[in-house]
């Protein structure tokens, strides 16, 4: 079967702070979603530190008891985009994570996913596409086309190009967005999940999906 590939022009930012992955993130997807938006895909470094407060201090948020939490995510983008469903997905097996991802990505919504490696214990990044994708097959090339807002940060990449250099070569893109060392990289599938030491591996994905429509007689 013929290998297939799909990558969405989600915009992409480089977070202002060592600490904003999860609002820039959010950022990212808020700006695909209003594409028809010019001033959506401005990287406004005050609005995104403010996501990150929204989510962790605003007192109508539905997780109060963690810092960053999912749900609080999930929650932000339904406020904002109440025409779509946002939805959570765990995965302990890894063709259960690429399949949501791929079908996601092939409904044209982009993949949050929280991460975790030997360069951190967690992390925010965006699936924006697949490469090399075989339904009901092991593709041993599969990459997942994804935007960190940290630069090359996963160790797969071998790359320095991260943390105080995330912004090397960054500029304005024309059509929006900025342009950064961790825009559109390729990860493996192990590479978009957590992996706590002694633990399995763990796939934490939110994304949307449109919302059905009711058709009275």
């Amino acid at each position: 079967m013929a290998a297939r590939s799909k990558v969405l022009p989600v915009p992409y930012f480089i977070q202002p702070d060592h600490t904003t992955c999860q609002a820039t993130v959010l950022k990212m997807f808020a700006a695909y979603l209003q594409s028809g938006n010019a001033g959506a895909q401005v990287a406004v470094k005050g609005e995104i530190r403010k996501i990150k407060q929204t989510i962790n201090e605003d007192p109508k948020r539905p997780q109060k008891k963690m810092k960053n939490a999912h749900e609080n995510f999930r929650w932000w983008l339904q406020e904002r985009f109440p025409q779509y469903e946002f939805e959570r997905a765990s995965f302990g097996l890894p063709w259960e994570a690429i399949d949501w991802i791929v079908r996601h990505i092939d409904d044209d919504f982009p993949v949050l996913t929280g991460v975790s490696h030997e360069r951190v214990a967690g992390h925010i990044i965006l699936i924006v596409g697949y490469r090399n994708y075989r339904p009901m097959t092991s593709s041993v090339d599969l990459e997942f086309i994804v935007h960190d807002p940290y630069g090359k940060f996963d160790p797969t990449l071998k790359s320095k190009q991260y943390g105080n250099r995330r912004n090397e070569g960054g500029m304005c893109a024309p059509a929006g967005g900025e342009i950064g060392p961790g825009q559109a990289v390729s990860l493996g599938a192990n590479e978009v999940g957590r992996h706590k030491k002694n633990q399995p591996a763990m796939w934490y994905l939110l994304s949307a999906r449109r919302k059905q429509q009711v058709y009275r007689l």
